[in-house]
This record gives structure tokens, sequence and C-alpha cells, in this order.
């Protein structure tokens, strides 16, 4: 997919043959034009899909200093936590953010691109390329500044991102399990279409198969990052035989979600199942059992990615691939095999 040139209002005025003023007067209704030439302008319009800027209007630098960020999942707690962040660099800067929620929806993200070059945005940040790897190398070649946070850009060369090591917190987690002596493991995957679900669910299995566990021992529960998908994976790990004693969450919200139908099916934490989670959103701490965690910076992502953007819309064309590194939060959600609790 190639983007079009957005059309100016000369270009609609040298279709419509008529002035540029009255091209403004018709589109803004601040005066009376007559029926012939408001239909020969709304036809020019049409014919070259012009959508008026109201934050370009009238600034000579062609800058609307507006971000753009296209998110995937409003609901999960980490993407708030970052968005915050990206705002409050964006703000102290002089820039306003317009804030797109896909939903995972991929024809959903290709719209939300269009309306955003259609605002003459300075800049986009992506949670996620689901919108088409076409559309990014668009958007790449058209010299509009973007960048990829919490994900590597998997087969885009030429976008920018910022990530956690996400197979090294995998590793964080199975090392830390296993350290408690437990033996029989479960991963709660997140969607494992993008590097992060698939980063944490190999760096587990690999320091497991390390330290000697055997294969079956490790079972794989399929879950997609939502609260929901935890919700519905707690019910399948407790039809597993034997029970499993350890579960690693890809994510907080999951965990979360499965912390909910384990107290349904009185089932007592750390006691049956000690449960890792990954991110460290606030919320985990405020659960029951407090969640232990592999933790991200979840503001220093969003402030790097929104202070990287700016750099590139000011002129540095240096491509980054910056990587954070994880650490373990312990709290009360995990116990060492053969302690009383």
């Amino acid at each position: 997919m190639v983007f079009r040139k957005k059309a100016n209002i000369l270009e609609v005025a040298e279709r419509a043959g008529v002035s540029p003023a009255t091209v403004s007067r018709v589109l803004n209704k601040t005066a009376k034009v007559s029926p012939k030439l408001t239909k020969r302008v709304l036809s020019a319009v049409e014919e070259l899909r012009y959508t008026p800027d109201p934050f370009a209007y009238g600034m000579r630098t062609k800058k609307t200093r507006t971000i753009g960020l296209i998110i995937s999942d409003i609901t999960n707690p980490f993407f708030p936590e970052m968005t915050r962040a990206i705002e409050d660099y964006l703000r102290s800067k002089g820039y306003s953010l317009i804030l797109c929620n896909t939903g995972s929806n991929i024809e959903k993200g290709k719209s939300y691109v269009h309306l955003l070059l259609s605002r003459g945005i300075d800049g986009i940040i992506f949670t996620s390329i689901k919108i088409g790897k076409e559309e990014v190398l668009s958007i790449l070649k058209e010299n509009i500044p973007c960048i990829l946070v919490g994900r590597r850009a998997e087969g885009i060369e030429g976008l920018s991102y910022i990530v956690t090591d996400n197979y090294k917190g995998g590793r964080i987690a199975a090392d830390y399990l296993f350290g408690l002596g437990h033996r029989r493991f479960v991963h709660v995957t997140g969607a494992l279409d993008n590097s992060t679900g698939k980063e944490r669910l190999k760096g587990f299995v690999d320091m497991l198969k390390e330290k000697g566990v055997k294969e079956e021992d490790i079972h794989i529960v399929k879950g997609n990052f939502k609260m929901e998908s935890g919700y519905k994976a707690a019910k399948e790990i407790l039809r597993l035989r034997p029970l499993p004693t350890a579960i690693f969450f890809a994510n907080d919200a999951m965990a979360i979600g499965a912390l909910q139908r384990f107290w349904e099916e009185r089932i007592v934490i750390p006691e049956t199942f000690s449960i890792v989670g990954f991110d460290n959103i606030k919320i985990s701490s405020l659960v029951a059992p407090p969640l232990t965690t592999v933790s991200q910076e979840i503001y220093k992502l969003g402030e790097l990615a929104a202070q990287r953007l700016i750099s590139f819309i000011e002129g540095n064309k240096e491509k980054v691939k910056i990587i954070l590194e994880p650490t373990l939060v312990e709290r009360k959600s995990c116990r060492r095999i053969g302690d009383e609790t």
C-alpha cells in the first residue's frame, strides 16, 4: 500500500476553477457561495480526497506539534501507564497526543493510520505493528517519524524500537520458580504472533530445560495477554493431572484474571500454586495475594519512546534499538516447596 500525498487547498481550487478563498468559504461556511460554485468545489474535494487540516491551518511551518499513539488494547493496564509517560513528556515539549485504540483489529488500525495522516501529525508511536507490514513500510518511505515501543520490529528494517528484554524476563521467572523447588510448571502465553509473547515463552522454556526439567513437566496454555484469557486458563490448569505447582503468566493482567478464578474455586494461593506475572503494573501489588512479577520499567519505556520520536522530528535521523533490563519483584504469590504457609 502507498499513501497518496495529501492534496492541498491550492490543488482543490485549481481543480474547481475557483480561488483558494472560495474553497475556504465553501468548506468553512464563512460566506455565501453560489450553488454552482459550491458544487464544483465539493466535487473537487471528493475527487482529490482532500481533508482540511485543522491542526495545520494557518501554520507556516506545516507542523502540528501533534503525535499519534496507536495502542492495541486500552483495557490492559500496561497501556494506560505507558500512555501517561508518553503524554507527560510530550506536554513538557509542547506537543499534543491523539490516542488511538485498535482493540487488536487490523482494519481499525489501518483506519487510524489514515486518520492520523489526514490530520498532519508530526510522528507516530506504535505499540503494535498489526496494522500491517506494508502500511508501516509506506509510512517509513514517506519519512514520517515513527517508533515502536514494547515490541521488536520483526521483519521491518529501519523502524526504531524500544523494548524490555522479554527473553531474559522469561528466564528470570523460570530460574526463580525452579530455585523455590518447583518441578512441574505451566506457562500461560501471551499472543504468539508478536515478539513479546514468543520471547517470554522461549526464555521460560529454555531456562527450565537447562535446569534439567523434563518436557512433560512443562505445560503450555495459550493466552492472549487479556485478563479474560487468564481466567479461562485457570480452568484448564485445574484439569491437569498431576497438578503443576508453579505457573508463569506472560503478563500480570492474565495472572490477575486467574487469581479471580482460583478464588471462586476456593484454591488458596500460594499454597496450591506459586504464581509469577510479568510487567509489574500498579494493581499487581494490590491484589490478594500481592503478585510476584517480572518487572519492566513501563514509565521509562513510554518516556524514552516520546523522547526519541521528538528527536527524530527535530532532525536526528539515527535509528535506535533500545533494550531495557527486566528485574524480579518478590511479593506473596509464591512459596518454597516444603515450606509451611
